[in-house]
């Protein structure tokens, strides 16, 4: 049984209000409160190198505060749900993001990255192997306009080249 891209998938999702900026605190919080509120939305997942993608929902709560933000929520797939917890915070003198992702079958998955552009580019370093290693990277941008894209890479085998594995797009309710 396969549900390792799954995992990743689901931290994604978590993730999707996780979006950072990397000018100044200041300009930090009010990027920040654009995640506070419901966000709803979904897209596909592949599970494993064995099947297609899969269509995952998501409907999760965002909180900021401070220089930071959680998220918590459910996403479903394939007639089964997981409770997800998402929780980042920046540091304004490095301009790095660190936090955690809990709610894998793995354990709790530790996030870093930095903001490029629209974007935050995390890596997922997961306490055991998912899909053959621990890491995977994770993409979200916002644009400002109330829409969350994530994207989340990985290999599917070991040695097979980076995939996407989780493509969510999200909106704000």
């Amino acid at each position: 049984m396969r549900t390792n891209s799954t995992r990743a998938a689901f931290a994604a999702a978590a993730l999707g209000g996780l979006c950072l900026a990397s000018s100044g605190l200041a300009g930090e919080k009010d990027f920040l409160s654009r995640f506070d509120g419901s966000f709803s939305g979904g897209g596909t997942v592949i599970r494993n190198a064995e099947t297609g993608p899969g269509k995952v929902t998501c409907n999760l709560n965002g909180q900021s505060s401070g220089s930071g933000i959680s998220i918590s929520g459910q996403c479903q797939m394939a007639g089964f749900g997981r409770h997800i917890r998402a929780d980042l915070r920046y540091d304004p003198g490095s301009g790095q993001y660190s936090g955690t992702y809990i709610g894998a079958a793995v354990g709790a998955a530790s996030l870093s990255g930095k903001r490029r552009g629209d974007s935050v580019v995390l890596t997922i370093t997961w306490p055991r192997p998912v899909n053959g290693d621990t890491h995977a990277t994770m993409t979200i941008r916002n644009s400002g306009n109330g829409r969350l894209a994530i994207t989340v890479t990985d290999e599917l085998k070991p040695g097979s080249g980076r995939s996407k594995v989780t493509q969510l797009a999200l909106s704000q309710s």
